[in-house]
């Protein structure tokens, strides 16, 4: 009976970890929109040298609503 218990507390226990991790990775609509507007920097200027730090920074202007005018 107590074994049972703590078999089914670990199990309890174990998936609210699994659910709690899938939860924190799954990438939100900021990170898919920093990929895609990073992806049409890249392309869009193939023949520059990018920095990959300006790229991020620029899409994440984009993408929180603070693009340059």
């Amino acid at each position: 009976m107590v074994r049972s218990d703590i078999l089914l507390a670990g199990a309890i226990l174990l998936s609210a970890i699994i659910v709690g991790g899938a939860i924190l990775i799954r990438p939100s609509d900021f990170d898919r929109c920093l990929a895609v507007i990073s992806a049409e920097i890249y392309r869009r200027d193939q023949t520059a040298t990018l920095d990959p730090r300006e790229v991020e920074a620029q899409a994440a202007r984009i993408c929180s609503g603070n693009e340059p005018k």
